[in-house]
């Protein structure tokens, strides 16, 4: 594909994170959203007319051979997500894949083993590494101004007593769903990856009896702890996260500012944040398509997270400490 060709997206799973990628799609020149594929037909042609898409279906592949699309965005419950990687990898077409990327590592091997061999673009949606407070934050961290890392925390609380159908797939839900984010982005920030896991849960008001409430100790292989804990049980709202270093501490107010010692050093509205993210993933993977530059946020550069989800899930079910296995595609 040459840089002047426009490169046709297929959204799939017209939900709300699918709204954050169609605003990405309508700021971004030489994208353009050209289908919407949704279960139900009054949503899909609703969110189609919404964002002028001229094509909306109930039917994958319908949208898979529509005129000039080339990519898949989708956003579908977790337990869809090997089957439409695999569906568009058939069709010829790159996929961006909304996390958690899969159910588990076999199914994440398997996709990316497919777009390999295909050799197609396949893309996990990190959206917190696209964030300009992570991005900034990866740079300073680089940089070598926070010093031999030492220990991260997070605390992610909130009160939440929706549930939707599709998490009943995910037993550990909240450790595979939030999880996903807060391991990829902590191995994502100290270029590292989880040698070993502690984790327990429980279901405290999930009317499926899936994990709502965890609380996981890791440790990576450069010797940094982390501890991670989130709830939705808590009647106090707070997400934010803190990166001690020798030489300096971060702390991530999420999604707004990124502060250094105590010195606020960038914010936005979350809004903003969020909206920036969704922007700079797009354009990188419309870049990777176009050849100008290596993909980012790969599926294969996810496998390591997964591993470490995986072994979270067995530390709940053994009471014990996991060691995430190796992981190749």
């Amino acid at each position: 594909m040459t840089e002047q060709q426009e490169i046709g997206i297929a959204i799939v799973g017209a939900g709300r994170i699918a709204h954050a990628h169609a605003h990405a799609i309508a700021r971004t020149e030489g994208v353009r959203l050209l289908a919407v594929v949704d279960k139900d037909t009054a949503v899909a042609e609703a969110f189609a007319a919404r964002y002028r898409a001229p094509f909306a279906t109930t039917v994958l592949e319908q949208a898979l051979d529509a005129p000039g699309v080339d990519a898949v965005i989708a956003c579908t419950p977790t337990g869809m997500h090997h089957n439409n990687a695999m569906a568009a990898l058939q069709h010829r077409k790159h996929a961006l894949i909304e996390k958690p990327f899969a159910r588990n590592l076999d199914e994440a091997t398997a996709m990316v083993r497919a777009a390999d061999d295909a050799g197609l673009m396949l893309m996990s949606g990190q959206v917190l590494r696209f964030m300009p407070m992570f991005t900034w934050a990866r740079e300073f961290i680089a940089s070598g101004r926070l010093g031999v890392p030492v220990q991260a925390v997070e605390r992610r609380l909130t009160f939440r007593r929706d549930n939707f159908p599709w998490w009943k797939d995910l037993p550990n839900f909240l450790v595979a769903h939030w999880g996903a984010h807060s391991i990829d982005i902590l191995g994502h920030l100290l270029d590292d990856e989880i040698v070993s896991v502690l984790c327990e849960g429980a279901s405290v008001a999930s009317e499926f009896g899936v994990v709502d409430d965890f609380t996981l100790h890791a440790r990576f292989g450069n010797g940094v702890r982390a501890a991670i804990a989130m709830s939705f049980t808590s009647r106090l709202t707070v997400h934010d996260l803190v990166l001690v270093g020798e030489d300096a501490t971060l702390h991530f107010d999420c999604y707004t500012s990124v502060s250094v010692n105590g010195e606020r050093m960038m914010y936005q509205s979350e809004e903003e944040m969020m909206a920036n993210g969704f922007e700079a993933q797009l354009q990188a993977f419309a870049a990777a398509i176009r050849g100008e530059r290596p993909l980012e946020s790969s599926g294969a550069s996810v496998l390591g997270s997964l591993a470490a989800l995986t072994a979270a899930e067995e530390s709940m079910a053994t009471g014990e400490v996991a060691r995430p296995k190796s992981v190749s595609a």
